[in-house]
């Protein structure tokens, strides 16, 4: 479709981003894409931390720089630790740690609020 603005000419493009997929699985993925969240994913760990096994987290932490052998734990045990914690066990980054792990703890947590908003009860 066209129309004429002046002497231009602009094609438009027909479309609605918020309805839904005709498959029910794809839902929550359209979700994630249209609240521009699909960013959020930046690498092959799962969004949510808590969800994170001893190999997640143990990839997640040598990606930062840290020693996985100094984290034997599962996601939801890190969301226990404190600042001061990851510091004992990654001296000189471990704030940085903390804070990327808190980052995506939030994310993920903002995300499960998204969807719980948009189901159908």
């Amino acid at each position: 479709m066209t129309f004429e603005c002046g002497s231009e000419k602009t094609a438009l493009r027909a479309r609605c981003d918020r309805v839904p997929p005709s498959e029910p699985g794809d839902w929550a993925a359209s979700a994630l894409h249209l609240a521009g969240l699909a960013a959020l994913h930046h690498d092959d760990l799962p969004l949510d931390p808590r969800s994170w096994g001893r190999g997640e987290v143990g990839r997640w932490v040598s990606r930062r720089g840290g020693l996985p052998e100094r984290f034997p734990m599962n996601g939801k045990a890190l969301c226990l630790m404190t600042q001061e914690m990851f510091a004992s066990r990654v001296p000189h980054t471990g704030h940085l740690l903390y804070q990327d792990f808190r980052k995506r703890l939030s994310k993920a947590l903002a995300l499960q609020d998204l969807f719980e908003k948009i189901s159908p009860k």
